[in-house]
Parts: structure tokens; C-alpha cells; sequence
């Protein structure tokens, strides 16, 4: 079963996998996305196509958050958010 174009569930029915390299994630049941590797940049490091400054729309500092597979470093999820949010936000596919 696929969840996007870069994580699927395993044979085993309960890991979360690479689409790409087929390395475990995590557990579907209670973090999907647990052994990702986490970064955080500024929002200004998020290219040339965003030039207004942050502080023009938010009071809190605005950062980007992403998480990448350990082993082939494809791009699992990313958040634009306020600094101060809690990190990347955990999801699990079953209860």
C-alpha cells in the first residue's frame, strides 16, 4: 500500500518504508515517520521564489522543517511554520 509517491507500508503490514530504497521509517501504528532524519532552516532558505519577509504576515519567527529518508535523503515532509511550533509533527496510519 502506498501513502504517497515516497512511503509505503511493508510486507509486514505494519512498517512504514521507502518508496525509493526500501528503508524502514517507522511503525505505522504509532509514528510513521520516527527514524527520518529531521532539518531546519530559515524561511529564507527556501529559494528565490519567496522574497517577502516573513515579518510582514506572522509575529513569530517562520522557519522551514523537513524530514528525508537515512538512507537515499528523499523528501518525506515539509512544514513552513512558526519556530516555536512543536517539531515536525508525528502521524501514525493505524490506531
Amino acid at each position: 500500500m502506498n501513502f504517497d509517491d515516497n512511503i509505503m507500508l511493508a510486507d509486514d503490514g505494519v512498517s512504514t518504508i521507502c518508496s525509493h530504497c526500501s528503508e524502514r521509517l517507522g511503525d505505522a501504528r504509532t509514528n510513521a515517520l520516527e527514524h527520518a532524519l529531521g532539518s531546519e532552516q530559515e524561511s529564507s532558505e527556501l529559494g528565490p521564489g519567496i522574497r517577502a519577509d516573513p515579518k510582514l504576515f506572522a509575529d513569530r519567527k517562520i522557519v522551514l522543517r523537513q524530514l528525508f529518508c537515512p538512507k537515499c535523503l528523499t523528501v518525506l515532509a515539509t512544514e513552513v511554520v512558526p519556530q516555536d511550533e512543536g517539531r515536525l509533527r508525528g502521524w501514525k496510519v493505524f490506531s
